[in-house]
């Protein structure tokens, strides 16, 4: 059997014992014991570390992080200039002569990868995450509550953020970022080397 057949023959079973709590205790103290396993902690190589930094700082800020691969330079630009939203201007001494059009330094590289500002749900399930970590269930209720209502994210933001637990956000943010970013980068970085290889 597949995977799939695999786990179309286990999912019936525990839709069996879904309203049996003692059962459903077994079955997880089974798996935790016996199939669990910690998920290695993602190790991004010394080479990368201050670029996936820097890059999960910029995406942070609402900036689009364009990589050339092979020299590692990064080009930071504002998403609302590359969506076409006028008044940005990354020379302030150009000529009303001059063509309106912005030239990117990235324009001119002979490849490139992009790394864009987290879309609003993958930014969710980091908060959800954080909110996992918190203790003070205090703070995790305000938490949840936040999440759960209208503007999850401006509540969420004002409650962490005058908290105690402010400095562990951060860090937690910009750890999560980091490892979305270095799984992006990882995968564009290897599917270069291999075009550059003719694989």
């Amino acid at each position: 059997m597949n995977a799939q057949q695999l786990l179309n023959e286990i999912l019936p079973i525990l839709h069996t014992v879904k309203e049996d709590k003692e059962k459903l205790q077994k079955i997880l103290d089974f798996l935790l014991e016996e199939i669990y396993e910690e998920p290695e902690e993602m190790e991004i190589p010394e080479k990368y570390r201050e670029l996936v930094h820097n890059v999960a700082e910029n995406i942070d800020c609402g900036l689009v992080c364009f990589i050339n691969p092979k020299t590692l330079e990064v080009e930071e630009i504002p998403k609302g200039m590359l969506d076409g939203f006028t008044g940005f201007s990354l020379n302030s001494e150009i000529d009303d002569e001059e063509d309106d059009e912005q030239k990117f330094l990235h324009e001119d590289w002979e490849s490139s990868i992009s790394v864009e500002p987290r879309e609003s749900h993958e930014s969710f399930k980091i908060m959800e995450k954080f909110v996992d970590e918190v203790n003070d269930k205090n703070l995790k209720n305000k938490l949840v509550n936040a999440l759960n209502n209208r503007r999850p994210f401006a509540n969420f933001k004002n409650i962490v953020e005058s908290s105690d637990y402010r400095k562990e956000w951060f860090a937690f943010k910009q750890k999560q970022l980091e490892i979305l970013v270095w799984e992006e980068l990882e995968y564009e970085l290897e599917k270069y080397e291999n075009k550059k290889h003719g694989k």
